[in-house]
Protein backbone atom coordinates (compact mmCIF):
# COMPACT_ATOMS: atom_id res chain seq x y z
CA UNK A 1 0.00 0.00 0.00
CA UNK A 2 2.94 2.35 0.51
CA UNK A 3 4.25 1.81 -2.66
CA UNK A 4 1.38 2.31 -4.18
CA UNK A 5 0.72 5.59 -2.55
CA UNK A 6 4.61 6.58 -2.99
CA UNK A 7 4.33 5.93 -7.17
CA UNK A 8 1.25 8.23 -6.99
CA UNK A 9 2.90 10.65 -5.30
CA UNK A 10 5.87 10.54 -8.04
CA UNK A 11 3.17 10.47 -10.83
CA UNK A 12 1.76 13.32 -9.72
CA UNK A 13 4.89 15.47 -9.33
CA UNK A 14 5.97 14.96 -12.83
CA UNK A 15 2.72 15.42 -13.93
CA UNK A 16 2.58 19.02 -12.53
CA UNK A 17 6.33 19.72 -13.31
CA UNK A 18 5.28 19.52 -17.13
CA UNK A 19 2.12 20.86 -16.82
CA UNK A 20 4.32 24.27 -15.49
CA UNK A 21 7.33 23.62 -17.63
CA UNK A 22 4.80 24.47 -20.48
CA UNK A 23 5.01 20.74 -22.30
CA UNK A 24 1.74 19.37 -23.59
CA UNK A 25 1.60 22.52 -26.50
CA UNK A 26 1.78 24.88 -23.62
CA UNK A 27 3.45 27.94 -25.12
CA UNK A 28 6.03 30.00 -22.68
CA UNK A 29 6.58 33.30 -22.06
CA UNK A 30 9.54 33.17 -24.33
CA UNK A 31 6.94 32.55 -27.10
CA UNK A 32 4.84 34.56 -26.80
CA UNK A 33 4.27 38.43 -27.77
CA UNK A 34 2.24 40.32 -25.53
CA UNK A 35 0.58 43.16 -27.29
CA UNK A 36 0.29 46.75 -25.18
CA UNK A 37 -1.05 49.22 -27.87
CA UNK A 38 -3.54 48.16 -31.17
CA UNK A 39 -4.39 49.53 -33.75
CA UNK A 40 -6.81 48.84 -36.53
CA UNK A 41 -7.73 50.97 -39.43
CA UNK A 42 -9.00 49.60 -42.60
CA UNK A 43 -8.90 50.78 -46.83
CA UNK A 44 -9.74 49.71 -49.66
CA UNK A 45 -11.53 46.43 -47.75
CA UNK A 46 -8.50 45.75 -46.62
CA UNK A 47 -7.86 45.97 -42.43
CA UNK A 48 -4.44 47.01 -41.08
CA UNK A 49 -3.42 46.10 -37.70
CA UNK A 50 -0.66 47.67 -35.85
CA UNK A 51 0.81 46.41 -32.78
CA UNK A 52 3.22 47.64 -30.20
CA UNK A 53 4.39 44.72 -28.59
CA UNK A 54 6.25 43.73 -25.67
CA UNK A 55 9.47 41.56 -26.30
CA UNK A 56 11.96 41.27 -23.15
CA UNK A 57 15.43 41.34 -23.99
CA UNK A 58 16.30 39.28 -21.19
CA UNK A 59 14.08 36.27 -22.69
CA UNK A 60 11.76 36.21 -19.40
CA UNK A 61 9.17 37.75 -18.06
CA UNK A 62 10.92 40.54 -16.36
CA UNK A 63 12.40 43.54 -18.37
CA UNK A 64 15.94 44.45 -18.92
CA UNK A 65 15.03 48.14 -18.43
CA UNK A 66 18.86 48.64 -19.48
CA UNK A 67 17.38 48.40 -23.15
CA UNK A 68 14.42 49.08 -25.21
CA UNK A 69 11.97 46.09 -24.63
CA UNK A 70 9.20 47.04 -27.34
CA UNK A 71 8.87 46.46 -31.03
CA UNK A 72 6.32 47.41 -33.49
CA UNK A 73 4.80 44.74 -36.15
CA UNK A 74 1.44 45.58 -38.49
CA UNK A 75 -0.48 43.01 -40.68
CA UNK A 76 -3.12 43.44 -43.23
CA UNK A 77 -6.01 40.97 -44.06
CA UNK A 78 -9.84 40.86 -45.84
CA UNK A 79 -10.83 40.61 -41.95
CA UNK A 80 -9.47 41.62 -38.86
CA UNK A 81 -9.09 38.40 -38.08
CA UNK A 82 -6.63 37.76 -40.79
CA UNK A 83 -4.78 40.90 -39.98
CA UNK A 84 -4.41 39.49 -36.90
CA UNK A 85 -2.68 36.19 -38.06
CA UNK A 86 -0.28 38.14 -40.51
CA UNK A 87 0.70 40.15 -37.84
CA UNK A 88 1.39 36.78 -35.69
CA UNK A 89 3.46 35.55 -39.07
CA UNK A 90 5.67 38.50 -38.88
CA UNK A 91 6.46 38.84 -35.03
CA UNK A 92 7.50 35.34 -35.18
CA UNK A 93 5.50 35.02 -32.14
CA UNK A 94 1.99 33.53 -30.76
CA UNK A 95 0.08 37.11 -30.07
CA UNK A 96 -1.59 37.64 -26.69
CA UNK A 97 -3.98 40.22 -26.41
CA UNK A 98 -4.54 39.90 -22.72
CA UNK A 99 -2.56 42.65 -21.98
CA UNK A 100 -3.40 45.76 -24.53
CA UNK A 101 -3.63 48.78 -22.62
CA UNK A 102 -5.24 50.77 -25.11
CA UNK A 103 -7.02 50.25 -28.61
CA UNK A 104 -6.53 52.87 -31.07
CA UNK A 105 -9.27 53.14 -33.94
CA UNK A 106 -8.41 54.79 -37.36
CA UNK A 107 -9.45 55.62 -40.53
CA UNK A 108 -12.28 53.50 -42.84
CA UNK A 109 -13.47 51.83 -39.44
CA UNK A 110 -17.19 52.14 -40.36
CA UNK A 111 -18.72 50.13 -37.37
CA UNK A 112 -17.04 49.88 -34.13
CA UNK A 113 -19.78 47.34 -32.73
CA UNK A 114 -19.01 45.32 -35.25
CA UNK A 115 -15.69 45.42 -35.52
CA UNK A 116 -14.26 45.52 -31.73
CA UNK A 117 -16.63 41.84 -31.26
CA UNK A 118 -13.42 40.11 -32.30
CA UNK A 119 -11.84 41.30 -28.85
CA UNK A 120 -14.59 41.22 -26.81
CA UNK A 121 -15.22 37.85 -26.11
CA UNK A 122 -12.64 37.80 -23.64
CA UNK A 123 -9.38 38.69 -25.34
CA UNK A 124 -9.03 42.26 -24.28
CA UNK A 125 -10.58 43.92 -20.85
CA UNK A 126 -14.05 45.52 -21.76
CA UNK A 127 -12.48 48.05 -19.43
CA UNK A 128 -9.62 48.48 -22.17
CA UNK A 129 -9.72 52.64 -23.38
CA UNK A 130 -10.52 53.36 -27.04
CA UNK A 131 -8.80 56.38 -28.62
CA UNK A 132 -9.27 57.70 -32.51
CA UNK A 133 -5.61 58.45 -34.76
CA UNK A 134 -5.51 59.40 -38.28
CA UNK A 135 -2.31 57.21 -38.39
CA UNK A 136 -2.68 54.37 -35.80
CA UNK A 137 0.62 52.46 -36.59
CA UNK A 138 2.47 56.04 -35.81
CA UNK A 139 1.11 55.59 -32.78
CA UNK A 140 2.62 52.50 -31.49
CA UNK A 141 6.19 52.92 -32.77
CA UNK A 142 6.37 56.23 -30.75
CA UNK A 143 8.58 55.93 -27.27
CA UNK A 144 9.81 52.55 -28.28
CA UNK A 145 13.23 53.63 -26.85
CA UNK A 146 11.34 53.64 -23.30
CA UNK A 147 11.60 49.87 -23.17
CA UNK A 148 8.44 48.18 -22.40
CA UNK A 149 7.35 51.29 -20.30
CA UNK A 150 6.78 53.03 -23.71
CA UNK A 151 2.57 51.95 -23.50
CA UNK A 152 2.78 52.73 -19.40
CA UNK A 153 4.01 56.12 -20.56
CA UNK A 154 1.18 56.66 -23.04
CA UNK A 155 -1.40 55.63 -20.57
CA UNK A 156 -0.05 58.02 -18.02
CA UNK A 157 -0.36 60.89 -20.67
CA UNK A 158 -3.84 59.82 -21.02
CA UNK A 159 -4.73 59.99 -17.70
CA UNK A 160 -3.10 63.50 -17.00
CA UNK A 161 -5.18 65.00 -20.17
CA UNK A 162 -8.38 63.56 -18.96
CA UNK A 163 -7.95 64.55 -15.41
CA UNK A 164 -7.54 68.21 -16.54
CA UNK A 165 -10.44 67.72 -18.64
CA UNK A 166 -9.40 67.78 -21.91
CA UNK A 167 -10.42 64.64 -22.97
CA UNK A 168 -12.68 61.74 -21.75
CA UNK A 169 -12.58 58.04 -21.61
CA UNK A 170 -14.27 55.71 -23.32
CA UNK A 171 -13.97 51.86 -23.02
CA UNK A 172 -14.32 49.41 -25.32
CA UNK A 173 -17.19 47.83 -24.53
CA UNK A 174 -19.00 51.49 -24.27
CA UNK A 175 -17.90 52.20 -27.35
CA UNK A 176 -19.23 49.02 -28.19
CA UNK A 177 -22.83 48.96 -26.87
CA UNK A 178 -23.44 52.74 -27.95
CA UNK A 179 -22.56 52.07 -31.41
CA UNK A 180 -24.60 48.90 -31.43
CA UNK A 181 -27.14 47.88 -29.43
CA UNK A 182 -28.24 51.42 -28.59
CA UNK A 183 -28.03 52.52 -31.34
CA UNK A 184 -26.41 55.83 -29.91
CA UNK A 185 -22.86 57.12 -30.32
CA UNK A 186 -19.78 57.39 -28.07
CA UNK A 187 -16.67 60.06 -27.34
CA UNK A 188 -13.33 59.19 -28.04
CA UNK A 189 -10.16 60.95 -27.61
CA UNK A 190 -7.89 61.98 -30.85
CA UNK A 191 -4.40 60.93 -30.73
CA UNK A 192 -1.27 62.32 -32.65
CA UNK A 193 1.92 61.36 -32.91
CA UNK A 194 4.53 63.67 -33.99
CA UNK A 195 8.20 62.45 -33.95
CA UNK A 196 9.27 61.46 -30.48
CA UNK A 197 6.08 62.90 -28.67
CA UNK A 198 2.17 62.10 -28.70
CA UNK A 199 -0.62 64.23 -27.40
CA UNK A 200 -4.29 63.75 -27.27
CA UNK A 201 -6.19 66.36 -29.01
CA UNK A 202 -9.87 67.16 -28.20
CA UNK A 203 -12.53 64.22 -29.36
CA UNK A 204 -14.45 62.88 -32.45
CA UNK A 205 -17.29 61.37 -32.43
CA UNK A 206 -17.58 57.46 -33.57
CA UNK A 207 -21.32 55.37 -34.28
CA UNK A 208 -22.65 52.87 -36.69
CA UNK A 209 -21.41 55.05 -39.53
CA UNK A 210 -17.73 55.94 -38.73
CA UNK A 211 -16.09 58.67 -37.18
CA UNK A 212 -17.12 61.85 -37.74
CA UNK A 213 -16.63 65.38 -35.95
CA UNK A 214 -14.67 67.21 -33.86
CA UNK A 215 -14.51 68.98 -30.70
CA UNK A 216 -11.62 70.84 -29.50
CA UNK A 217 -9.33 70.58 -26.47
CA UNK A 218 -10.54 73.66 -24.94
CA UNK A 219 -14.17 72.54 -25.23
CA UNK A 220 -13.50 68.67 -24.13
CA UNK A 221 -14.37 69.98 -20.19
CA UNK A 222 -18.10 70.23 -21.22
CA UNK A 223 -18.23 67.09 -22.58
CA UNK A 224 -16.96 65.68 -19.77
CA UNK A 225 -19.20 67.30 -17.39
CA UNK A 226 -22.11 66.39 -19.33
CA UNK A 227 -21.00 62.69 -19.64
CA UNK A 228 -21.04 62.95 -15.96
CA UNK A 229 -17.27 61.65 -16.12
CA UNK A 230 -15.34 63.92 -13.36
CA UNK A 231 -13.06 61.16 -10.88
CA UNK A 232 -12.02 61.54 -7.89
CA UNK A 233 -8.47 63.24 -8.17
CA UNK A 234 -9.22 65.20 -11.15
CA UNK A 235 -8.06 68.72 -11.32
CA UNK A 236 -9.81 71.20 -14.05
CA UNK A 237 -7.87 74.59 -14.14
CA UNK A 238 -10.07 77.51 -15.08
CA UNK A 239 -8.27 80.91 -16.01
CA UNK A 240 -10.90 84.20 -15.04
CA UNK A 241 -10.20 87.64 -16.06
CA UNK A 242 -12.71 89.93 -14.50
CA UNK A 243 -12.66 94.02 -14.53
CA UNK A 244 -8.97 93.83 -15.95
CA UNK A 245 -7.78 91.65 -13.46
CA UNK A 246 -6.99 87.65 -13.54
CA UNK A 247 -7.18 84.63 -11.24
CA UNK A 248 -7.06 80.77 -11.48
CA UNK A 249 -9.43 78.21 -10.47
CA UNK A 250 -9.49 74.22 -10.02
CA UNK A 251 -12.77 72.44 -10.26
CA UNK A 252 -12.50 69.63 -7.53
CA UNK A 253 -15.55 68.09 -7.80
CA UNK A 254 -18.28 68.04 -10.24
CA UNK A 255 -21.59 66.40 -10.11
CA UNK A 256 -23.80 66.46 -13.20
CA UNK A 257 -27.84 65.63 -13.69
CA UNK A 258 -29.12 65.60 -17.34
CA UNK A 259 -33.37 65.24 -18.28
CA UNK A 260 -35.55 65.30 -20.88
CA UNK A 261 -38.65 67.00 -21.95
CA UNK A 262 -40.51 67.24 -24.89
CA UNK A 263 -41.89 70.78 -25.52
CA UNK A 264 -44.47 71.22 -28.20
CA UNK A 265 -42.72 68.62 -30.28
CA UNK A 266 -39.49 69.48 -29.76
CA UNK A 267 -36.91 68.12 -27.61
CA UNK A 268 -35.53 69.85 -24.46
CA UNK A 269 -31.94 69.17 -22.64
CA UNK A 270 -31.78 70.34 -19.38
CA UNK A 271 -28.08 70.11 -17.43
CA UNK A 272 -27.75 70.84 -13.57
CA UNK A 273 -24.17 71.04 -12.97
CA UNK A 274 -22.57 71.58 -9.21
CA UNK A 275 -19.04 72.79 -8.98
CA UNK A 276 -16.79 72.34 -6.21
CA UNK A 277 -13.98 74.86 -6.73
CA UNK A 278 -10.92 75.93 -5.25
CA UNK A 279 -9.20 79.10 -6.32
CA UNK A 280 -5.41 78.64 -6.88
CA UNK A 281 -4.38 81.88 -7.67
CA UNK A 282 -6.05 85.61 -6.56
CA UNK A 283 -2.76 87.68 -6.11
CA UNK A 284 -4.58 90.47 -8.09
CA UNK A 285 -7.46 90.30 -5.40
CA UNK A 286 -10.74 89.72 -7.49
CA UNK A 287 -13.67 88.94 -5.42
CA UNK A 288 -15.26 85.81 -4.72
CA UNK A 289 -18.21 86.23 -6.25
CA UNK A 290 -17.01 87.74 -9.82
CA UNK A 291 -14.56 84.80 -9.69
CA UNK A 292 -17.36 82.28 -9.25
CA UNK A 293 -19.44 83.59 -11.39
CA UNK A 294 -16.70 83.84 -14.31
CA UNK A 295 -16.17 79.88 -14.01
CA UNK A 296 -19.56 79.21 -13.95
CA UNK A 297 -20.31 81.64 -17.14
CA UNK A 298 -16.46 79.51 -18.89
CA UNK A 299 -18.47 75.86 -17.71
CA UNK A 300 -21.75 77.24 -19.25
CA UNK A 301 -20.08 78.22 -22.42
CA UNK A 302 -18.02 74.86 -22.59
CA UNK A 303 -20.89 72.78 -21.87
CA UNK A 304 -23.32 74.66 -25.00
CA UNK A 305 -20.13 73.99 -27.46
CA UNK A 306 -19.70 70.61 -26.34
CA UNK A 307 -23.56 69.42 -26.75
CA UNK A 308 -23.89 71.95 -30.00
CA UNK A 309 -20.77 70.45 -31.43
CA UNK A 310 -22.15 66.73 -30.98
CA UNK A 311 -26.08 66.79 -31.71
CA UNK A 312 -26.35 69.80 -33.48
CA UNK A 313 -23.61 69.86 -35.84
CA UNK A 314 -23.25 65.77 -36.09
CA UNK A 315 -26.02 64.61 -34.74
CA UNK A 316 -24.31 62.13 -32.49
CA UNK A 317 -26.00 61.27 -29.09
CA UNK A 318 -22.82 60.38 -27.20
CA UNK A 319 -24.91 61.85 -24.09
CA UNK A 320 -27.04 59.64 -23.80
CA UNK A 321 -30.13 61.14 -24.87
CA UNK A 322 -31.95 58.22 -26.05
CA UNK A 323 -31.79 56.81 -22.97
CA UNK A 324 -32.87 60.20 -21.04
CA UNK A 325 -36.17 60.36 -23.37
CA UNK A 326 -37.65 56.96 -22.99
CA UNK A 327 -36.46 57.53 -18.81
CA UNK A 328 -38.03 61.19 -18.43
CA UNK A 329 -41.01 61.15 -21.56
CA UNK A 330 -41.88 57.36 -22.40
CA UNK A 331 -44.82 58.54 -24.73
CA UNK A 332 -42.44 60.64 -26.81
CA UNK A 333 -40.07 58.09 -27.00
CA UNK A 334 -41.26 55.81 -30.14
CA UNK A 335 -41.84 59.26 -32.08
CA UNK A 336 -37.94 60.61 -30.92
CA UNK A 337 -36.80 57.19 -32.26
CA UNK A 338 -38.82 57.15 -35.71
CA UNK A 339 -36.41 60.58 -36.32
CA UNK A 340 -33.38 60.52 -33.60
CA UNK A 341 -31.08 62.37 -35.59
CA UNK A 342 -33.84 65.21 -36.73
CA UNK A 343 -34.53 65.83 -32.81
CA UNK A 344 -31.29 65.89 -31.93
CA UNK A 345 -30.34 68.24 -34.29
CA UNK A 346 -33.45 70.55 -33.84
CA UNK A 347 -32.91 70.01 -29.56
CA UNK A 348 -32.49 72.91 -27.19
CA UNK A 349 -30.39 72.63 -24.41
CA UNK A 350 -30.90 74.87 -20.87
CA UNK A 351 -27.29 74.37 -18.56
CA UNK A 352 -27.46 75.72 -14.57
CA UNK A 353 -24.65 75.82 -13.08
CA UNK A 354 -23.90 76.11 -9.17
CA UNK A 355 -21.17 76.52 -7.02
CA UNK A 356 -19.57 75.65 -3.74
CA UNK A 357 -16.23 77.53 -2.66
CA UNK A 358 -14.03 74.96 -0.58
CA UNK A 359 -10.89 76.46 1.68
Amino acid sequence: MRKLKHKLYLFTAVLVTLLFSGCFGGTEVRERAFVQLLGLEKTDGIYTVSLQLYKSESGSAEPDVSKANSVSVSGSGATVQSALADAEVNAGKKIFLGHIKLLIIGGGIENPSDELALFLDGSVSPSCPVAYSDDPAAVTEVLLEDGSFSAEQLMTIMSLTAAQGKTVYTSAAKLASDTGVLDCAAALPILKAEKDTVSFDGLTFARKNGTAGYLSEEDAVGAKLLLNAFESGDKITVPVTADGKRASVFITGAKTCLKAEEIEGRLNISAEIKLKLYIAENAEGLSTALIENAVRESVRDSCISAFSSAAWYNSCDIYGIKKLVRRDCPDFYPLYCENAEGFLTDSSLTVSVSSRLMR
